[in-house]
């Protein structure tokens, strides 16, 4: 089937009665056209089902009106939280967002990247900050600005925002500690700043209170199929657990799941953590001690910084806040 002829400016101009230059501009800045014509314009418009071409914008350099995010998931329900924080941010300044999945691997982002370059992007959102040297360079000819989300960690060519992870791991293993759980393993996946922070925090705590670090690292996404996998060469490999600390709630959940399916009971047994109170975790029985992390604030953050730099200005970011909430997982 062949294309249909798309709608003109031209068609919506005779439709109305006015000049091109006039829909033009209704398009462009509708606050400069009398309200009347505009009313009349917006109707033929509707009725012709009139779409932009950006194309004229894009090879002149001018602003698409886009803005690039690279994701390494669009699955987990966290991504989800963040791209919704973004929408709500760049819908208000007149912007779109093309959305591309870079996985967790730096050199599947750079052809991502790449590929959002070729559109004239304003801008970038990218997870983490592990990125290819030609990543970089491809950014830098574009001369745009880009913004790196999910982890506060400092960096000399990108802004960063997000929570503190190191500081967020360490704070809810304390807390762990506290309760009277000593041979706490840590379960994490994939590789990356965050996970590296997190990892950190929980050695850290563990060797503040002179007890020893155990973790197992998968690298694949996380899944509560995969925790039940992990979880139980865990209680193999070391018998003595009697708690675990999950970077993400999807890991603690099935970590409970096998945990019950074993006999072993929560938390008179066996303590569990994670990260980010997903509704997964928040529901089940008991509930689920976890890290609440501002995933929506961060997209909304993340679009606001990007909109400064675009505009030529740099507001300050400091990490964004996080709380704990014990659920029912912990207590003795």
């Amino acid at each position: 089937m062949g294309k249909n002829r798309r709608p003109t400016m031209s068609d919506v101009a005779e439709r109305v009665g006015v000049t091109k230059m006039t829909v033009s501009r209704y398009l462009k800045h509708p606050h400069k056209v009398a309200k009347k014509t505009g009313e009349k314009i917006q109707i033929a418009l509707d009725d012709l089902g009139y779409i932009p071409n950006r194309v004229p914008d894009i090879l002149s350099n001018r602003s698409s009106k886009t803005l690039g995010v690279i994701l390494p998931s669009l699955r987990h329900p966290v991504f989800q939280q963040v791209i919704a924080g973004i929408e709500a941010i760049i819908e208000e300044n007149g912007y779109q967002l093309m959305l591309a999945h870079g996985g967790y691997e730096a050199e599947i982002e750079q052809q991502r990247i790449e590929s959002l370059l070729s559109f004239n992007v304003d801008g970038l959102i990218l997870a983490d900050n592990d990125h290819t040297e030609k990543s970089l360079k491809m950014i830098h000819t574009a001369g745009i600005p880009y913004i790196e989300i999910m982890d506060a960690t400092e960096n000399e060519t990108a802004q960063s925002v997000g929570i503190d992870n190191e500081l967020a791991a360490f704070s809810m293993v304390t807390l762990m500690i506290e309760r009277g759980f000593e041979h706490i393993v840590c379960l994490n996946v994939k590789k990356g700043i965050r996970t590296s922070s997190k990892l950190q925090g929980y050695v850290d705590a563990m060797e503040d209170a002179g007890l020893t670090p155990r973790s197992i690292t998968a690298k694949a996404e996380s899944s509560v199929s995969l925790a039940r996998k992990m979880t139980t060469k865990v209680l193999e490999r070391y018998p003595d657990t009697d708690a675990f600390f999950c970077t993400d709630d999807e890991l603690a959940a099935g970590v409970l799941i096998e945990c019950q399916n074993q006999g072993l009971s929560v938390p008179e047994q066996i303590g569990i953590a994670g990260i980010h109170a997903l509704d997964i975790g928040q529901s089940m029985m008991p509930k689920l001690a976890s890290i609440i992390t501002p995933d929506r604030e961060t997209g909304e953050h993340a679009a606001l910084a990007l909109f400064s730099q675009i505009h030529g200005t740099q507001i300050d970011m400091e990490p964004l806040g996080f709380d704990i909430d014990e659920g029912e997982s912990l207590s003795l």
